[in-house]
């Protein structure tokens, strides 16, 4: 009964504050089906809970009873009186000092009862009156034509979408269609660069790409783009690609040296804080893992040494480290078709891409999985 009581507090300006107890007398007429009703009140002075019952004799029971104020009654259907216990047939009203009567016979109304009884009762009219507009005939006969314009709406941008597309896929064939009617002009360099974004669509921007005339191709735009095309295809099951760099004192490393371990290759720079952040992860995994078969290289998108070089000792990197010092043009990043960092990729002993950017704990369990 407790949102009952909630109900009640609610409605408090009803109250009528330090008042003397006064009568209450109720009556049911026409009640079937059942031979006992309990009646539960909440009184508005002090909120007390009241629990009485009454025997129905011949469709008829009557009680009397004195509290303070008008109450929130309940009369309610059920064999015994269980406080959580609902039933459909049950009748809530505020009932007035004095006498009121509440009739069954169809839907539970108040016949007879004090004003704030009857105020309350055209309350419950007013308030039904105020949604039985949504079932008029009117309103369905508006809403149906509303539903139908909306669906002849929606049918008319399906047509539009399917006959015109979207203004951005208008923007993207109008410069797929200058890049295929200009393979000479250097803007269509700039728009297939522009076209591809940091992951090209591979079946888009191959064929714009080998169109171009060969004085476009040798350009640096559409070198850089071809790389980003042939890192694009190193997916998993893929063949690694070699690569050379030297290291913080200068020696080529090449990734063939690692031929017959498992490599996780990570690039990285000093500058990226989530780098940093995941930096003792893959010091935890070198650790767990270098003498079963699992070395890293370090693969710095650092553009100098100074920051290079720190940032490894600081953060206790043991493992071998190369970089060509040239920041996101790094060749090997180009290669790998490296557009954020962090990101990683593990191969295996054949040469073999079979994971890409395992972190946290996904590198530790894809790495207990593989190296035994």
């Amino acid at each position: 009964m407790r949102k009952y009581i909630i109900n009640l507090l609610f409605l408090s300006p009803l109250l009528a504050v330090g008042q003397k107890n006064t009568a209450f007398e109720l009556e049911g007429h026409n009640i079937k089906e059942t031979k006992k009703v309990y009646i539960l009140h909440y009184s508005f002075d002090n909120n007390a809970q009241i629990l009485d019952s009454a025997i129905v004799t011949n469709g008829r029971f009557s009680l009397k009873r004195e509290f303070a104020g008008t109450a929130y009654t309940g009369i309610l259907f059920r064999d015994r009186f269980e406080a959580q216990q609902r039933n459909p047939k049950d009748f809530w009203f505020y009932m007035s000092p004095g006498k009121t009567v509440v009739d069954f016979s169809s839907k539970p109304k108040v016949i007879d009862g004090g004003e704030q009884t009857r105020t309350y009762m055209q309350y419950l009219k007013d308030m039904e009156e105020s949604k039985a507009v949504f079932n008029s005939s009117a309103y369905l006969a508006e809403k149906a034509k509303a539903d139908s314009l909306m669906a002849e709406a929606r049918e008319k941008q399906i047509e539009l979408l399917t006959k015109y597309g979207t203004p951005q896929e208008g923007s993207i064939n109008t410069k797929i269609q200058f890049i295929k009617n200009n393979p000479n002009n250097q803007l269509s360099v700039l728009f297939l660069e522009s076209l591809a974004g940091g992951k090209p669509d591979v079946a888009i921007i191959k064929p714009l790409l080998a169109g171009l005339s060969a004085d476009l191709k040798a350009t640096n735009k559409a070198k850089r783009l071809a790389s980003l095309l042939k890192g694009m295809e190193l997916v998993v099951g893929a063949k690694a690609v070699d690569f050379t760099q030297p290291d913080l004192n200068g020696k080529p490393v090449s990734l063939a040296d690692f031929k017959g371990k498992y490599l996780l290759v990570d690039f990285w720079a000093s500058w990226c804080a989530p780098c940093r952040q995941e930096n003792p992860n893959l010091v935890a995994a070198y650790n767990k893992y270098k003498s079963r078969n699992l070395e890293i290289l370090g693969v710095s998108l650092d553009n100098k040494k100074e920051s290079w070089e720190k940032a490894i000792i600081a953060d206790k990197l043991t493992w071998i480290h190369v970089s060509d010092l040239k920041g996101w043009s790094n060749a090997a990043a180009e290669i790998y078709a490296i557009r954020s960092v962090p990101s990683n990729i593990l191969i295996d002993p054949n040469g073999i891409i079979i994971a890409k950017d395992l972190r946290g704990e996904a590198l530790d369990a894809a790495l207990s999985k593989l190296i035994k």
